[in-house]
This record gives C-alpha cells, structure tokens and sequence, in this order.
C-alpha cells in the first residue's frame, strides 16, 4: 500500500510537467520532497536532487544523483547530469549520463554516456559513450564509442570505436576501429582498422587495415595490410600486405607482398617475398621465394623458385619447374626449355 501510494503521488505531482516538456514551454521544477530539501523521496520535475526520484518528464534539471525514474521522453534541449541509475519507461536522457541508464524507447546523452547504457531502441551520445551500450536497434556516438558496443542493426561513430562491438548488420567508425570488431555485413572506418576484425561481407578501412582480418568478400586497406588476412573474393591495398593472406580470388597491391600467400586466382603486386601460391597467375615484376600458379610471368628478377604450366623472368636467379620455362637472361638455346630451367 505504501508503494502505490507514493506511485499515486508521483503521478498526481508530476501532471504538471509533460505539458511544458512536450511543448517546448519553460518548465516548471514542482515538486514534492520527503522530508523536505534536497535529498530523500521526491516526486515531480525538481532541478536538483540526491536519492530516489519519481518524474513524469525531465526537464530543464541540473543535477539529479541516485535512483531517478521517468514515464516519458525528456524535455528539449537535454540538460543537466544524471549520476546513479537512469530509468526511464519511454526515454531517458540528459546532457551527461554516469552509471546505469534504461530506457524502452531510448537513452540519449546529448554530450556524454559513461556506465552502462541499455536500450530497447537506440542509444545516441552527442559526444562520446564509453563503457557498454546496448541497444535492440543501434548505437550511434557523434564522437567515440569505447567499450562494448551492441546494437541490434549496427553502431556508428563519428570518431573512433574502441574495444568489442558487435553489429548484424555493420559498423561505421569516422576514425578508427580498435579491438574486436564483429559485422553481419560490412565494417567500414575512415581510418585504421586494428585488432580481429570479422565480416560477413567487406572490411573496408581508409588507411590500414591490421592483425586478424576475415571478410566474405574482401579486404581493403589502401594504406597497407599486416597479420593474418583472410577473403572470400579480394585481398587488395595500394600498400604494403604482409603476413598470411588467403583468398579465393585475387591478391592485389601496387607494393609488395610478403609472407604465406594463398590465392583461387592471381597474386598482382610489384614484388612478392616468401611462399606465393596461385591456382591461375603470379603477375609481379620481382620475386624472392617460391611461386606457382598455371602462368607466371616475372617482369624483371626472380630468385628463388616458380612452379606452372608456363614460367617466364626476364632475370632468372634460381629455377623454373614446367611444361615452358622462359629465362630471357639464359644463353641462347638455353632460353625456352620444357620441364626444367636454371640459371645461377
């Protein structure tokens, strides 16, 4: 009885308040205290409080610290600090949010979120949100996202995201992606891409993508990629790719490749060191280490070994296994033998 009474009280008190939230008028801070002052029981829209609060609709507050409970959305702008736990059965927010924030519809800080943010709809900070969000449809930050990040469609950042974040259908980062970054679809940054780094279709990163990389489709890191890369359709940069890259199509950079290259369809790199596995062609203009692949054609100095159907370097240093092997720097009649060519 006593619970529904001050449920009862909330409810009478705080009738004043919805209109000037949803309107946009001055609010009103009427509200009633238990006992009276700054800190106890309060029900009603009071501007600064420390302890438990009943609110139909936040507006114009300053500080609230505590348990604060609320039936509707906030009033606009957003404003105050919220410190404790923020429940709201519509939507909670305010200008800054510290510790536990729940909201149905929403949780929205228009500057900062920092603590635990769960939401039934969407979580959207101003700034920054650190700490774990998690939404039933996005998360999205103007600023950076750090910690666990969930959202039911996807996460967005307008700076960088940083630690586990999980969405089905992608994540979007204006800066980085830094930890473990999981998309159903897509992963996108304008940045660098660093840490393990899965998609179900692309990684598309601005600068460099690194460490652990598996896309459906491909991989793209025009400033370089490092680690292990693994592709359905591409591995492609304008960059260094170094590490072990698989992909069921093409290996492609207009650098160097380095390390344990797997490749359905050809490797296409100004210089490849290490093992260079290719199902159809090898195409690069030097070679250190093994290659193989149904054509290989090394424009200017291989050392080492390439194994095909057709081998051909115009500066063969070590030896060439296949029904036509080409060494341009051999003797004439030396040049274009079958099964076996050597130079040293």
């Amino acid at each position: 009885m006593k619970l529904q009474s001050l449920l009862l009280a909330a409810i009478v008190v705080a009738a004043h308040c919805p209109v000037a939230a949803q309107t946009g008028d001055v609010s009103t801070h009427a509200s009633l205290s238990l006992p009276p002052g700054g800190y106890g029981i309060c029900f009603g829209n009071s501007a600064r409080y420390s302890g438990l609060r009943f609110n139909w609709s936040d507006s114009d507050i300053e500080e609230i610290n505590g348990l604060n409970f609320t039936f509707w959305v906030p009033g606009d702008p957003l404003s105050g600090t919220i410190n404790g736990i923020d429940f709201g059965l519509g939507v909670t927010g305010a200008r800054e949010i510290n510790g536990l924030a729940f909201g149905l519809g929403g949780v929205f800080g228009d500057q900062a979120l920092n603590g635990v943010s769960i939401a039934g709809l969407a979580i959207i900070a101003g700034l920054d949100a650190s700490g774990v969000t998690i939404s039933g449809f996005g998360v999205v930050a103007s600023g950076s996202l750090t910690g666990f990040n969930f959202g039911g469609v996807g996460c967005i950042a307008g700076g960088d995201m940083t630690g586990i974040s999980v969405g089905p259908l992608g994540l979007m980062a204006s800066g980085s992606l830094t930890g473990v970054n999981l998309g159903g679809l897509g992963l996108m940054t304008k940045q660098s891409m660093l840490g393990v780094n899965f998609a179900g279709l692309g990684l598309i990163a601005g600068e460099r993508l690194d460490c652990i990389n598996i896309a459906g489709l491909a991989a793209v890191g025009p400033g370089g990629i490092s680690g292990v890369t693994v592709a359905g359709g591409a591995v492609v940069s304008q960059g260094e790719i170094a590490g072990v890259n698989i992909t069921l199509g093409a290996i492609q950079t207009e650098l160097g490749v380095s390390g344990v290259n797997v490749a359905g369809f050809r490797t296409k790199a100004d210089h490849v060191m290490g093992i260079d596995l290719n199902l159809v062609t090898t195409e690069v203009r030097r070679a250190n280490g093994i290659v193989s692949g149904l054509y290989n054609h090394i424009y200017e100095g291989q050392e080492g070994i390439s194994i095909g159907l057709l081998n051909h370097a115009s500066v063969l240093h070590g030896l060439q296994i296949g029904l036509v092997n080409i060494a341009d720097n051999n003797p004439e009649g030396l040049r274009v033998l079958p099964f076996v060519n050597v130079h040293f």
